[in-house]
Order: C-alpha cells, then structure tokens, then sequence
C-alpha cells in the first residue's frame, strides 16, 4: 500500500476545510462592498441614460442628469444602506458594528468612484469635487440602516424598494432646480506703480508654470492658464485667454479706464474646452457653471505701491446648490488668489 492509498483520519480531511474557512470569510466580508459599489455604478448609468429617456418619460430634461437630487444626495445614502444591510450577520450573530456602519459604505464608494473613472462614465474632477459629499453621505446611511437592523424588522423586499428611491426623485427635480450668481472680491497689495501693474495685466504672455502658484483647483486636473491678452477689434477690444491643453475663450471688455480699470465679460464656443480638457458637468459655460464679468481695479496706495482688486462672478445651476456653491465659492476664491500672486510676482519682478 503506498502513501496517497493510506487512509487519513477525520481529523486530517478537514484540514483542508478549516484552512478555506478564513477565505470564505474574506470574501463574504468583501461582498456588500463590492454590491454597494456595484449598486452606485448602476446609479450612474441609469441617471446618466435618463437625459435620452427624458421626452419619452415625461421629465424635464434638467432633472434627468448626474447633477440631480437624486444622483448626488440619494444615491450615497443609499448605497451606504445597502452595504450596511447586506452585512447583517446569521440569526443569533451579532450584526455589523457602528465602526463597521461607519466605514464599510466608504469602501463600497471608492471603489464606485474608481469605476466610474475606469469606465469613463466620470473625470477626475468630478470624482474629487463629489467624493467628500459621496462619502458623508454614504456614512449617514449605514449608520441610519444599522439603527433599522438593531430595532426592527427589515427584509429584501423592503430594500428593493429603497434601491429605487434616487430615481422617485426625478418627479420633484424641477422645482428644486435653482440658477445662482454669487460674486467673488479678492485683493492684494503690490509694489509696482498703477502702470507698471496695468501692462502685465493687460497684456500676461507666456505663463509658465511656475509662476502660476500651486492651488487645489489644478491639482485636482483644471488646466492653468497660459495667455491673455488684450486687443482692438472692429466689435471693441476682446481680451483672447489660452489655457493648458488647447482650451481657449474671449472676454469682451465692458468698460476700461486707462491704468485704473477694467472689466469684461466672457464668452464661450463649443470648441472652448477641446475633448478630454473639462468634466461636462464643470465645464466653465456649460448647464452647471458659468462666468458671468471679471473686474480689475487698480487703486494707487504711495508713489510704488498700487492695491489690485478683482471682482468675478459666476453661476451655479444644480439641486444641490446647498453642496455646489460653496465648493465652487473654494475653488473660484483658490484661482483668483492664483492670479493676485501672478500678477505680483510679474510686476514685482
């Protein structure tokens, strides 16, 4: 009798078995994660195909997109639920922690979010600008759905139900749909005389990149600029603005008080932001955000310092406003210091 002929004890053949065990484990401890993320990814194809479906629904088109309550507000609180419920441990087994409840829907949302890049069905951008929001939320609904676990009687059917809760939202989209312009002043003091300062403004050729300072605007992938300048045309004077990677757009001056002030306002074609350049829900001009007149007010303090002001306003169009504005506030605050420094450093130089 050789030695795979030698029969083994009971003890032997479930080696194997207890040896599987903490595998089986890590996998059915990662399977509510990867269904949350899963789930939030089904979010983002069906509210991204909803503006095709629009007419065909009955829904105004604004209230169809990524955009919408429902996507951005609904979704995470329930995705986060979701996870939460599907953790929920055999009768008689205690259920998922608070820490668990916490945390887990956070790993369900990552790996939401690195689909949808990988997918190509979301930007960098927008995954940034989102992911705080995406998360807090996600957090609120599985500790919410941990509280019905501990408390009462839930079942799949229920939770079906819930899953479709992001999209119920579409019928009351509309009305909270709201347009805002909010204004940004921003200021700094330079030592330059009003002329010196006003040449570099009107006339700021070939920006490198380090003398653009490092914001969270364009570490988070918005180009930086490269050119803008001023010049006569037979419709008045425009100011022409280059940025990285092909983007390009006009500002049309609205009123210049030579070495004192100046403003304009922009304007944007289809071809501003080249393919690839801007997420479409951040696109400078587009459904969601757009800048309405910058002002430059240039104001002599002594015989060599000159105090420089900008005015800028822009718009925000979404739902969720409540979320949107203040980060766009951030962001636009971040890139007009951006150029207070650059138009110092230049006219100090």
């Amino acid at each position: 009798m050789n030695e795979k002929d030698t029969p083994r004890s009971e003890d032997e053949r479930a080696i194997p078995a207890v040896m599987a065990e903490p595998r089986r484990r890590g996998m059915r401890a990662w399977t509510p994660v990867l269904a949350g993320a899963a789930y939030g990814l089904l979010m983002r194809v069906v509210f991204g195909g909803l503006r095709e479906a629009s007419s065909w629904l009955g829904i105004a088109e604004q209230t169809s997109l990524v955009m919408s309550t429902g996507f951005v507000l609904m979704t995470p609180l329930v995705l986060g639920a979701i996870t939460v419920y599907l953790m929920r441990a055999e009768p008689g087994r205690p259920g998922p922690t608070w820490t668990q409840a916490v945390f887990a829907p956070w790993g369900a949302t990552g790996l939401m979010m690195i689909g949808a890049m990988l997918t190509l069905l979301e930007g960098a951008i927008c995954v940034v600008i989102l992911s705080p929001l995406f998360l807090a939320l996600a957090s609120v609904g599985g500790v919410v759905m941990n509280v019905v676990l501990r408390t009462t009687r839930i079942g799949n059917l229920q939770v079906g139900v819930l899953a479709t809760l992001p999209l119920l939202f579409t019928i009351v989209e509309g009305p909270l749909t709201v347009e805002q312009w909010q204004r940004i002043d921003r200021s700094v003091v330079v030592e330059a005389t009003p002329e010196r300062l006003w040449s570099e403004i009107v006339a700021a050729r070939d920006i490198r990149r380090e003398e653009f300072p490092r914001t969270w605007i364009h570490l988070i992938g918005v180009p930086r600029p490269v050119e803008g300048v001023n010049h006569a045309t037979p419709q008045g004077e425009v100011r022409e603005s280059r940025w990285e990677r092909g983007v390009h757009f006009l500002g049309r001056v609205t009123e210049r008080v030579e070495g004192r002030r100046i403003a304009w306002r922009y304007e944007f074609s289809p071809d501003s932001f080249p393919p690839g350049t801007m997420d479409d829900h951040v696109v400078i001009g587009g459904r969601y955000f757009d800048l309405g007149e910058t002002r430059f007010t240039l104001t002599p303090i002594d015989a060599v310092h000159t105090r420089l002001d900008i005015e800028a306003h822009y718009r925000v169009t979404s739902s969720v406003n409540i979320y949107a504005v203040p980060v766009a506030d951030f962001l636009g605050r971040d890139f007009v210091d951006g150029l207070l420094v650059l138009y110092k450093r230049r006219s100090e130089a």
